[in-house]
């Protein structure tokens, strides 16, 4: 369903692309061998992940866009230390995100993005399940080879509300070593910092790391908290090789370890009912990426 709903899109978008617009699409597959929980029993992970969207320039200073990202997470376990077989199987969101950007003629940005995202355990209440805020930062290029900004997020999560700064930054160090934030910052976290090396046009590899927190409704029936929430934390770092193989078209590959890694359970109420933490978390995945 994950993959014909992408491909709708895609074939929808081919025709629609025009000068002073951009469309983005990616589907992304990622997963994790076996790894162990601090009070024992493993853990594995398959994800899907794929996004879709339009940036339009209104004319040489504004821009807006939609953006539409749909991810699937399928958890194996086995001895889990929550004492149960399945403490949860397969957990599901969809987010959308409006940004708009404006531009001055003396380097300035100013850009803010509202978010919506609903976050649930397959078969958990989707009107409870909502999570929206926004995020907004100014940024400057200081040279021709340097925007630095900062900005700052706020979402109302599941039972709470959270907040966070974060740094915009595009820096060519050297025509081939860059620093820049290779994610979007949203209602899971900020764009995180990846250093890369450009050996040809085409062909470049990466180190960066990033924040992550997810926050899923559970459901009625979950064993361990019925309407519960799931909270997962952790700092993914990685490393990332990027081949261009057509002017449209990248292939991403990563693997790296999520340390840190944090579940926690909370009630109906908000209430924490346990936390368990993992040890490192291995990972792997790739991407297709396509701008239009």
């Amino acid at each position: 369903m994950l993959k014909s709903s992408l491909l709708t899109l895609l074939l929808a978008s081919i025709g629609f692309a025009h000068a002073g617009t951009n469309i983005d699409m990616t589907i992304a597959p990622l997963g994790t061998p076996k790894f162990d929980f601090d009070r024992g029993g493993k853990g594995r992970l398959e994800s899907l992940q794929a996004s879709f969207g339009v940036n339009h320039d209104l004319n040489q200073q504004h821009n807006v866009g939609l953006n539409i990202q749909l991810a699937r997470e399928t958890w194996h376990f086995e001895q889990s230390p929550w004492k149960v077989a399945e403490p949860w199987k397969q957990l599901e969101r969809v987010t959308f995100s409006v940004p708009y950007r404006y531009s001055t003629q003396s380097g300035w940005t100013f850009a803010v993005a509202a978010d919506a995202s609903n976050s649930k355990e397959k078969n958990a209440e989707a009107k409870e399940s909502w999570i929206y805020g926004m995020n907004a930062y100014v940024a400057k290029a200081i040279s021709p080879t340097l925007l630095f900004g900062v900005g700052a997020g706020v979402y109302r999560q599941l039972e709470k509300t959270t907040g966070f700064p974060f740094l915009i930054i595009d820096w060519k160090i050297t025509p081939n070593l860059t620093l820049a934030n290779p994610f979007t910052v949203g209602p899971v976290g900020p764009a995180g910092l990846e250093l890369s090396w450009a050996f040809t046009p085409q062909f470049d590899i990466g180190v960066g790391g990033a924040m992550r927190q997810f926050q899923y409704r559970l459901a009625k029936s979950n064993p361990l908290a019925p309407d519960g929430v799931l909270e997962e934390q952790y700092a993914p770092v990685f490393l990332h090789a990027a081949y261009k193989f057509h002017p449209s078209w990248r292939v991403d590959a990563y693997t790296g370890v999520a340390a840190g890694g944090k579940f926690t359970i909370l009630d109906s109420n908000g209430n924490e009912l346990s936390s368990e933490k993992a040890k490192k978390m291995p990972f792997f995945g790739f991407a297709l990426n396509g701008r239009f």
